[in-house]
């Protein structure tokens, strides 16, 4: 979106249309082609927008949502928003279930938190999994405690492996890498730093390392 509006922008200076716009990203600086004439509608919709806000007497309501990431007033939003203590902190709340909860007089996390009751749950329910509660997370965010629904079953076969992988997503690069292998109460630790954006060989690596510990393994 950002490309077409800076497209849009550009045609509207030279007085010329441009229908395409390229986007070169990444170490390898890898090109995208994408058809900046297609999103010119919503370019002029998403201006209106923000002409009507520009515009409006008073400033617009402090939402945090998930382009807060790519916003340079990211930092200074969230700090309002938890000087608030506004419901959008909880960032799986959608802005139906907000409404909802602002049509009821609750405006705050800390007043959410008080809002959730523990209930015993059916027996011809107890199989089905329990629904996510925000009044159970906002009352963890203020008692800064983590809370767990019903009783949990790890059900483990085998010789249980965990793996932990550091990375950074974005890039598609990985440099490090740990397994832990639990069995007969005893335990075996194995890391290795990586320099890769490949996986795979690193994983075979650590598999063949964990042949000893038995052919059925439980892997997390």
């Amino acid at each position: 979106m950002l490309a077409a509006f800076d497209a849009f922008v550009l045609s509207e200076m030279l007085g010329c249309a441009s229908k395409f716009a390229k986007i070169i990203h990444g170490d390898e600086n890898a090109t995208l082609k994408l058809k900046a004439g297609s999103l010119s509608s919503e370019v002029r919709k998403q201006i209106g927008k923000i002409r009507a806000l520009v515009s409006a007497d008073s400033p617009p309501e402090l939402i945090l949502n998930r382009h807060c990431a790519i916003c340079e007033f990211q930092s200074r939003c969230r700090q309002k928003a938890i000087e608030t203590d506004d419901l959008s902190l909880l960032a799986n709340m959608s802005k139906q279930e907000r409404k909802q909860y602002n049509s009821k007089g609750i405006l705050t996390v800390r007043q959410l938190a008080f809002a959730f009751r523990p209930r015993r749950r059916p027996k011809h329910l107890r199989e089905k999994r329990e629904k996510y509660h925000h009044s159970l997370k906002a009352l963890a965010i203020r008692e800064n405690r983590i809370h767990i629904v019903g009783r949990p079953e790890l059900k483990i076969t085998g010789t249980p492996i965990f793996f932990d992988v550091e990375s950074v997503p974005d890039r598609n690069f990985h440099y490090l890498i740990g397994m832990r292998i639990v069995k007969n109460d005893c335990c075996v630790q194995l890391s290795k730093v990586l320099l890769a954006r490949s996986l795979c060989p690193n994983i075979s690596f650590f598999l063949a390392s964990a042949k000893p510990a038995g052919s059925e393994a439980s892997i997390f």
